[in-house]
């Protein structure tokens, strides 16, 4: 219980500091890097045994205390004494089996749903149609409703042709560049570990809200039209995509 208070402690922490010093205030390459240590320092730094002031050794003198003469001890028996071992009491032997049964459970059921999302996620792969574009590989299949990224292969559907299609895939190629997927994975997998940790799963929505703000910026930085980016993520609905 020690270890979840200071869990808490350190990410919430670590969260603050950031929305209040970090957000819009350095390059979303930082914030990002930010975020994702920030998960995972959350849950080192509880674990590591640091002293916060140097270690002070103390002597203090014992008087000598003369051993009385062996024949002044009477031996009773010559067998020593054994601990007898402490049994918890009845509801902290039925609780604690179910409390890890429980994390265990909600640890297997969540990295159960991310591996079975990154197996349909290659199994669409394998049945669209590819095409290598160099910096990322396009993945065209007539079941993707919307456009979304996964490493280095962009999914994208029918229907996006002529400028509507460069924007969606500068958009999606800036998510394959800044090798974004890796990161959503990363922090994906210790928040299944630590799935009871609410900053986590702020962390995560943060992350991939800054994920969207480095692909829009890629996107206008290679000079396309704000107001027509706008109108085309409007009608793809990009940026209620939920990726890997």
């Amino acid at each position: 219980m020690l270890y979840i208070l200071e869990v808490l402690f350190c990410s919430g922490l670590l969260l603050a500091f950031y929305r209040l010093l970090l957000v819009r205030k350095v390059s979303f390459r930082a914030c990002r890097r930010y975020l994702v240590a920030a998960v995972f320092l959350s849950a080192v730094i509880p674990a590591l045994d640091i002293p916060l002031y140097p270690a002070r050794t103390v002597v203090y003198p014992l008087p000598l205390i003369a051993a009385p003469p062996a024949e002044n001890f009477v031996q009773t028996t010559g067998e020593l004494p054994v601990a007898v071992p402490v049994v918890p009491s009845g509801w902290r032997r039925i609780l604690r089996p179910m409390a890890v049964g429980g994390y265990l459970t909600a640890v297997f059921l969540s990295l159960g749903f991310l591996a079975v999302r990154m197996v349909g996620i290659r199994r669409l792969r394998r049945r669209s149609r590819l095409t290598d574009c160099g910096a990322y590989t396009l993945a065209e299949h007539p079941q993707i409703a919307t456009p979304f990224s996964f490493l280095r292969t962009v999914f994208l559907g029918g229907g996006y042709e002529g400028r509507r299609r460069m924007i969606v895939l500068c958009h999606e190629a800036g998510h394959v560049r800044h090798r974004h997927s890796a990161e959503r994975i990363a922090v994906e997998l210790v928040r299944s570990l630590f799935w009871f940790n609410p900053f986590v799963w702020i962390a995560g929505r943060w992350l991939q809200e800054v994920h969207e703000w480095e692909a829009d910026r890629d996107v206008l930085d290679a000079g396309y039209d704000l107001t027509e980016y706008r109108t085309v993520i409007f009608f793809t609905n990009s940026s209620a995509i939920i990726r890997i």
